[in-house]
Formats: structure tokens, sequence, C-alpha cells
């Protein structure tokens, strides 16, 4: 009885393990995007945008937004706020020592981000 019982609880064990290793990859992808703007890395920006949307990105334009990121002291992270899950939409709020931002994204059905905004403020 012990053995099924044991068997049954790292069966369960590794169920969660397995679940959980995808969870949150769309905070870590939005995450890796935002520390890349903040970095002023186009490379790193772009990386993960799909090709529609990879050759919108300017270096002016990242410029500006890391500009506006440094303007808000330190980047120290970011956590999901809302999710379509049907739309593959996602918030987050991105902290910095003065402040919020929020970052919007949205995947491709290949995983690919199709869109990715940040404006001033906490998500709402």
């Amino acid at each position: 009885m012990r053995r099924y019982i044991l068997a049954a609880t790292l069966a369960i064990a590794f169920g969660f393990v397995a679940c959980s290793s995808n969870a949150g990859s769309e905070q870590k992808l939005a995450d890796s995007v935002t520390r890349a703007v903040y970095n002023n890395d186009m490379a790193g920006v772009t990386a993960n945008f799909s090709s529609g949307l990879a050759p919108q990105v300017t270096r002016a334009s990242l410029g500006a937004l890391s500009d506006t990121m440094h303007k808000m002291g330190n980047y120290q992270g970011l956590s999901e706020t809302a999710t379509d899950l049907p739309t593959s939409r996602y918030t987050f709020d991105a902290k910095f020592d003065n402040g919020d931002m929020t970052v919007l994204m949205r995947l491709g059905s290949d995983g690919k981000i199709v869109a990715y905004r940040v404006s001033p403020g906490a998500p709402h």
C-alpha cells in the first residue's frame, strides 16, 4: 500500500513539475525583451519578434524607449497582470526604481512576438 501511495505522490509531483515548466515562459520572454530594450540591444529586442514585427523596430525608436526607461531608474523586472489565452495577449507590470510601465505582448501561433507595446504607468 505504501508503494502505491509513494508512486501516486511521485506521479502527481512529476505532473506538477511538467505543467509548471511551461508556466511563466511568456513572462520570461517579455522580461528578456524588456531588458533588451532597457539595454538598447537591437538584436536582443528583435530576436523573438515575428518577421513582420522585427523590421518595424528602428535604432531611433529603440533608443528613445530605452532612454524613457532609464529615466525611471533601474529595471527591477516584471510581473504578469492579465492574460487572454484565446488571443495570446499578455499584460505585464514592469517595475523601475521610480515607477511602473505597462508591457503588452501578443504571441503568434509559432510563439514569436507579433505585438509588443510599452506605455508609462501601471496596468489598469
